[in-house]
């Protein structure tokens, strides 16, 4: 009986990781520029790769990789860059100012806010910055969270 037991728990256990994966193809969103309009995957350029990136304002290693993604800003050119957070409108300008003055004027940046909550269930991040590089044709080609995301990101977009 105990073996029984065990077997399904290890396969709830496989059911549970299986759900945590990285969605493998981009997830239906609808995000919020920041003058409120609302902004979904239909607004998406089809045209070149998609890199989410979700981050905190407050979060030391969002600040330092938002500072290294403006420092390489030329390695992403033919990326469109869209920075989400869940933080309210008056605190992230003042994010970028600080740690990536100029990079949310960039023309293929654009910074979005989560206000419906859809971003932790929908794409399952583990930690802060959590980034995601699609294909044009929405499929995953790159994961990571916390540190170490732009880089992997940049050697990701120069195999292509």
């Amino acid at each position: 009986m105990k073996f029984r037991y065990l077997i399904l728990a290890l396969f709830l256990g496989l059911c549970i990781h299986a759900r945590a994966q990285q969605p493998t193809l981009l997830p239906q969103f609808t995000f919020f520029k920041l003058d409120g309009k609302p902004f979904s995957n239909k607004d998406l350029t089809q045209s070149k790769p998609n890199l989410f990136i979700l981050f905190d304002c407050t979060c030391e290693h969002c600040q330092r990789e938002a500072k290294l993604l403006n420092e390489n800003y030329t390695q992403f050119k033919n990326v469109n860059i869209y920075m989400i957070t869940l933080d309210d409108a008056y605190i992230i300008p003042q994010f970028f100012n600080s740690y990536a003055k100029g990079l949310n004027t960039k023309p293929n940046v654009t910074v979005l806010q989560d206000k419906k909550q859809m971003f932790i269930p929908a794409f399952l991040p583990k930690m802060y910055p959590a980034m995601y590089l699609y294909s044009p044709a929405a499929k995953l080609l790159a994961y990571n969270a916390g540190d170490g995301g732009i880089k992997k990101m940049i050697k990701t977009i120069n195999k292509k």
